[in-house]
């Protein structure tokens, strides 16, 4: 199965077989349609669209466990909307501009409320799937600046009522989850403008860490430690000529904070970075005040981006950016979101080093992917 790698970056980190790849988030552009509302289908009240694709593999009689209780809050659930094919026209052809360096818009970046303003789905169309969500009972938690995606919070019996598709506990391999059990529908007056529901479902990526018993094993896999990175991605020119990543922030994003940054700093002392570039810094973040997940399982894979990170670019500040899972939102997707709307300049290095398959992931997602990283 090809895995897709949530990351963002012109960095790579390698570790023990470990790649996280990066591609830069900020974009810009030059003149776009005008706002315009798209119009509500004719006689479409009443109908309802199905949008498919978006039940998980797991979610079947064998697994099912039963219904959850209509009481289930779901927080911080995600609605990835979709902009006019004018917009999205548009849109691709910023992008070209803004990476074509003989274009006059060459690296002419713009702000999440622009990128709203000039891409996003049009107010009236955010306005009527506000008032739709609001009118089901869900809570509108926010609309970000950037028009295309909508925080919202509800039960699971709402679920059932507005999205026509239940909540079921399942149990995998033996492990307990929740996912929905068919595909969502909507009402066909929205469906030129809903994309989907991110997740409805707690299977989440997965952290691409693998544990080894050994430094060096049998099966002839070994540790890439700073010095390893420098020789084979051919660092060792830059670092020569005094460019080691000063002055540059990188951000990774994660569900977890470190279980301790002394880690981080043992790394770097351990291997020398700390003594031939005491510039490299490390801050533990939340974004847009986002919950705080503290340390849970997942640290380790913290740990290691922060200090990967500091190996590829030691003399940068290295911030880790972290949000709590919520019962279907994976952190490390709330933290990017929060970072890419932020006001002001977004970080221009991100990474997020979790995989998982595509074709597990829905189409929502799939989408909400693609949309984030434009």
């Amino acid at each position: 199965m090809r895995r897709i790698y949530w990351s963002v970056a012109f960095l790579m980190l390698s570790a023990a077989g470990l790649h996280a790849q990066t591609v830069t988030t900020t974009v810009g552009g030059r003149n776009s349609p005008q706002a315009s509302a798209l119009p509500a289908r004719d006689g479409a009240e009443g109908g309802l669209v199905t949008l498919r694709g978006n039940t998980r593999p797991e979610a079947n009689a064998k697994n099912d466990r039963g219904r959850v209780s209509d009481d289930l809050t779901l927080n911080h659930m995600m609605l990835q909307l979709r902009r006019s094919p004018e917009r999205e026209q548009a849109l691709q052809q910023f992008i070209n501009d803004i990476h074509d360096h003989t274009s006059p818009l060459f690296h002419h970046w713009i702000t999440a409320t622009e990128f709203g303003q000039r891409f996003g789905v049009a107010p009236a169309d955010v306005a009527r799937v506000t008032d739709w969500l609001e009118s089901q009972g869900f809570k509108v938690n926010l609309v970000y600046p950037n028009q295309m995606v909508i925080d919202f919070t509800g039960s699971a019996g709402q679920i059932r009522q507005a999205f026509h598709t239940e909540i079921h506990h399942l149990l995998v391999n033996g492990q307990a989850h929740i996912a929905n059990m068919s595909d969502p529908q909507i009402p066909a007056e929205l469906a030129s403008t809903v994309a989907g529901i991110v997740s409805l479902n707690d299977f989440r990526p997965q952290p691409m860490i693998r544990r080894r018993p050994e430094y060096t094993s049998a099966s002839g896999i070994y540790p890439v430690v700073p010095a390893d990175l420098w020789t084979i991605y051919n660092f060792n020119p830059a670092f020569a000529s005094g460019i080691s990543g000063q002055g540059q922030t990188i951000v990774v994003v994660e569900d977890s904070d470190l279980y301790t940054t002394q880690d981080w700093s043992n790394y770097r002392s351990t291997f020398g970075l700390a003594s031939a570039y005491p510039l490299g810094s490390l801050t533990q973040v939340h974004p847009n005040n986002c919950p705080d997940p503290g340390a849970v399982a997942s640290d380790d894979e913290a740990t290691l981006d922060v200090e990967m990170a500091s190996a590829g670019a030691p003399s940068a500040a290295i911030e880790l950016a972290s949000c709590a899972d919520t019962e279907t939102t994976p952190g490390f997707l709330t933290a990017l979101q929060n970072l890419i709307n932020a006001g002001g300049t977004p970080p221009a290095i991100v990474s997020m080093s979790y995989g998982f398959s595509e074709s597990g992931l829905g189409t929502a997602l799939n989408a909400s992917i693609n949309s984030t990283y434009q």
